[in-house]
């Protein structure tokens, strides 16, 4: 990842001023109800898939080591081949390194290939603090306030209130990656992730 998800708020890289919540008063004016809005854009262009280098698909055997192969005239290294090949028995014998994040399990069978889930920033919120997502484009939300948590990876209105406003929250945003082989067509596809979002300071009753 560049890093734009960089979870400062003031740090954002985009603003838009806008008024929300104002009620006319039939005289030309607004009530004191009226507060300004700044909606935080932030975003990047990663890799929509990851892959371990390897042309084999979910659930078949596959090299789990490699190491040093030397050329048996000279002795002369010439490059990484594959020492042990089998079905993956966890997570630890997959090859992450094709991953932008962090390998997570894909069901119960160690030899499903496992998702890449990459942490792009975590957004904290306080009581009295309303999370509002404006736009969001491959990403998901994890809110978490105390011992409960819900996510959210898309809505169908002009914008979403996130739940907690009355809680101290953290609401953390990540994109998965899934495998693909190496021979895919769409191995280097890339993808656009997008959010914009807003902080509203709320009285808690």
């Amino acid at each position: 990842m560049s890093g734009c998800f960089d979870g400062a708020v003031g740090d954002a890289e985009g603003t838009d001023d806008a008024t929300d919540g104002a009620s006319n008063t039939g005289d030309g004016t607004t009530s004191e109800s009226s507060q300004s809005r700044i909606w935080y854009s932030s975003g990047d262009v990663v890799n929509k898939y990851w892959n371990d280098g390897q042309n084999i698909g979910s659930g078949g055997q596959r090299c789990l080591e490699y190491g040093p192969s030397y050329d048996s005239d000279n002795g002369e290294y010439v490059g990484e081949e594959c020492k042990e090949t089998g079905y993956p028995q966890s997570l630890s014998d997959w090859n992450g390194t094709g991953c932008q994040g962090t390998l997570v399990t894909f069901g119960s069978d160690p030899r499903d290939t496992p998702e890449c889930k990459i942490i792009l920033t975590t957004i904290s919120t306080n009581s009295g603090e309303a999370l509002i997502l404006y736009e969001m484009q491959s990403v998901t939300v994890k809110s978490t306030c105390g011992s409960a948590s819900s996510s959210i990876s898309n809505f169908y209105s002009e914008y979403l209130i996130l739940p907690g406003s009355a809680l101290a929250c953290e609401h953390e945003v990540y994109s998965i990656h899934y495998y693909t082989k190496s021979s895919s067509s769409n191995i280097n596809d890339m993808e656009i992730l997008s959010l914009v979002y807003a902080i509203q300071e709320t009285t808690v009753v």
